[in-house]
């Protein structure tokens, strides 16, 4: 037991907090967030609190990149972490993994479950997916009237082609009302006979903000629309069901508009790009076929048969003289291939191994093959076959061969 007559060390006391409050391990704080701050290193610090207490908050980068958007001061917030001690200034605080709006949690399990059903169904596949025209009638847009987002989109559009028509079908984006009016919206612009494209969308904002485009009907009306559909909805972070289902998903309402439509001036210079190369290739036809003519006209073929006929002698004597040639090659061929033959049968020969200085040993009694020295005993005659000739032998001693034995080592009986 520690004697509380001795004195420690401020950082042994302050250890020994920190390992008490870790005993606590992973928690879940609420509170309202206040002071956040996101430090050049890219850190947030921010103080958590209700009506009675306060509590230092730190969350590591690596878990803030991962927790974007971050609530803001004053939001209800759910911290997820552990509690430590920061020991230079002996204060205790929350180092958080997770940060969440309070009841945000519930939309996000929402989010997980319709998307997983959603996918699950196919209509998130790319099969479906309809490609962009190049050049659309008109441009079709299911937003806000007088939001930030249409007058993006507008501007964007018309920037770059000042001409194209567009179709406003316009609609709340937020609240219980947004869904049914989205819905309406897509719609009357799939049923418009001049609108070739569709952009739905909005401006930036909470995950409730965006809620009305994770709404089952807005993303089976989108997945029902017969023209292509391009999601604009948020910030280049915000994703939504929208963005799934939609042909196309656009980082922000103006790079929507310049999704949908070409550069008017590049469209005009490409056509008299296309009209110089048209005209200079009827010229050219026009000029071949000039010169074919007269070519024509000219040619003795048109002047006497005879021409006709001799040229088809000639191309009689030209196929005759080509199988002629081809059936000395077809010849020379067979010829190369039965040297060939024989080169390979007179290499297996048996004659040709013993001209390489090998021999042949049958015995003198009954002429069969020596293939073994325990075949013979010693005084018995053999005949031995070389290239030029037999050689009648008595063998006069036996020895069994030894492994690796000199080569130049004779026999000795």
């Amino acid at each position: 037991m520690r004697d509380p007559e001795q004195p420690i060390p401020v950082s042994t006391l302050t250890k020994a907090i920190a390992q008490t409050l870790e005993e606590f391990g992973q928690l879940s704080v609420s509170g309202e967030l206040s002071q956040a701050k996101v430090a050049p290193s890219g850190h947030l610090y921010a103080t958590l609190k209700d009506a009675e207490a306060v509590i230092s908050l730190v969350m590591w980068r690596s878990s803030v990149v991962r927790s974007f958007p971050l609530p803001v001061d004053g939001q209800q917030v759910i911290a997820r972490g552990t509690l430590s001690v920061y020991g230079p200034r002996g204060q205790y605080q929350l180092v958080v993994t997770k940060l969440t709006v309070a009841g945000a949690g519930d939309l996000a399990a929402r989010f997980a479950a319709l998307k997983a059903k959603l996918t699950a169904e196919g209509l998130f596949d790319d099969t479906h997916k309809i490609e962009l025209p190049r050049l659309p009638r008109a441009v079709g847009l299911a937003t806000a009237t007088g939001s930030a987002a249409l007058a993006d989109l507008l501007h964007s559009i018309r920037a770059r082609f000042p001409a194209m028509p567009i179709v406003h079908a316009p609609c709340v984006v937020q609240g219980a009302a947004a869904p049914r009016a989205i819905v309406a919206a897509l719609r009357a612009l799939d049923r418009h006979p001049l609108v070739d494209v569709i952009v739905v969308g909005r401006g930036g904002g909470s995950l409730e903000d965006l809620w009305a485009f994770n709404d089952e009907a807005v993303v089976r009306a989108i997945h029902a629309c017969v023209k292509p559909v391009v999601s604009a909805v948020g910030h280049e972070t915000d994703t939504t069901l929208a963005d799934f289902v939609a042909d196309v998903r656009a980082k922000t309402p103006t790079a929507a508009g310049e999704l949908v439509v070409p550069v008017a001036s590049e469209l005009y210079d490409g056509l008299d790009g296309w009209r110089e190369m048209l005209d200079n290739a009827i010229d050219g036809l026009l000029d071949r076929a000039r010169t074919r003519l007269s070519a024509l006209a000219s040619h003795r073929a048109l002047a006497t048969p005879k021409h006709q006929l001799a040229f088809r002698r000639q191309h009689l004597d030209d196929l005759a003289a080509r199988l002629v040639s081809a059936a000395h090659a077809r010849l020379d061929l067979g010829r190369q291939r039965l040297s060939a033959g024989a080169a390979h049968l007179d290499a297996l020969s048996p004659l040709a191994v013993i001209g390489r200085g090998y021999s042949v040993l049958r015995s003198a009694a009954d002429g069969a093959l020596v293939r073994s020295i325990r075949q013979l005993p010693e005084g018995a005659e053999v005949h031995a076959r070389l290239p030029d000739g037999w050689l009648r032998a008595e063998i006069i001693g036996i020895r069994a061969q030894r492994l690796r034995e000199p080569e130049e080592e004779g026999y000795r009986g």
